[in-house]
């Protein structure tokens, strides 16, 4: 049993989300016993009625994506995951609203539930760092089958109404906890001490959560630089921001990381995928791993 099960009630479409990555994965690699479930929040239902004065977001969806672009990168200074707001048309493009990326997670979920987080990453990389229009069908299956969904079972489940009945369900749950922002985190122990937290948090605003629903008794794991684990990462959430790699280990400084994943790069073990302001850290395909 785990000690801490993470309740993440989230959006792919929500920057604060995509900024909780890094948090993620220090997390992963510093406390095996904490468990991060994932529960679709449904953010926006239809941007013409959606409305975000603190972030300057209410044009509706003719003129939003010039809106959310700012946003964005006025955020990424502050989280440092890569952020593409040239040539970003979501709105434009696509249909009014994040519940095609919601409804496509549970699709994922229900096809192969084990790649259905690296789905959910996937989706916010191509949305939020790269641009693409995801809530096209043909841009989701592309996603499905990157991240090793089965791409039939996915397509299956989207359109059978059995992926949409369980992100109603996962909306259900989200209103009886009270979700009202995004990202909102239910910590519970499992003495069933819980705790909420809402909006975007550190990893040490998790460890003081952690404190006190285990009396101090969850302390974090040394996490050094190490390949395999890296590798473990991205198989479990494909291409990492630097951001994700750098908070994943116990890095002296930002210098140390750029020095141990350029050499990785040098090795030939991973490219750099541009994106946004930043880029992706992809394994490279070997020929003996063909």
């Amino acid at each position: 049993m785990k000690d801490i099960i993470i309740t993440s009630f989230t959006d792919p479409l929500c920057v604060w989300c995509w900024a909780t990555e890094p948090v993620f994965r220090a997390i992963e690699t510093r406390y095996p016993t904490v468990e991060i479930r994932t529960v679709m929040g449904g953010m926006i239902r239809d941007m013409n009625d959606f409305s975000d004065p603190d972030n300057g977001i209410d044009a509706g969806s003719d003129g939003v994506d010039a809106q959310i672009a700012h946003h964005w990168l006025e955020s990424a200074p502050v989280h440092g995951m890569p952020v593409e707001a040239d040539g970003f048309a979501l709105f434009k493009k696509g249909p009014p609203s994040s519940f095609p990326q919601n409804i496509a997670y549970k699709a994922a979920q229900i096809a192969t539930p084990a790649r259905a987080d690296r789905f959910l990453h996937g989706v916010r990389a191509a949305t939020i760092a790269q641009a693409k229009i995801t809530s096209l069908p043909e841009v989701l299956s592309g996603i499905a089958r990157e991240s090793g969904v089965d791409v039939p079972a996915f397509e299956r489940a989207l359109t059978d109404g059995s992926a949409e009945r369980a992100f109603k369900m996962d909306i259900a749950l989200a209103q009886s906890v009270g979700v009202s922002v995004f990202p909102t985190f239910l910590v519970k122990s499992s003495a069933a001490r819980e705790m909420v937290l809402r909006g975007y948090n550190r990893l040490h605003d998790f460890k003081q959560v952690f404190d006190r629903l285990t009396g101090g008794e969850l302390q974090p794991l040394a996490s050094p630089p190490d390949a395999d684990v890296l590798a473990w990462l991205a198989d479990s959430h494909g291409p990492l921001a630097m951001e994700e790699v750098f908070k994943a280990f116990d890095f002296d400084s930002r210098a140390q990381a750029d020095n141990w994943v350029d050499k990785l790069v040098k090795d030939g073990l991973y490219t750099r995928e541009p994106a946004g302001t930043g880029f992706l850290l992809a394994p490279t395909m070997r020929e003996d791993a063909v």
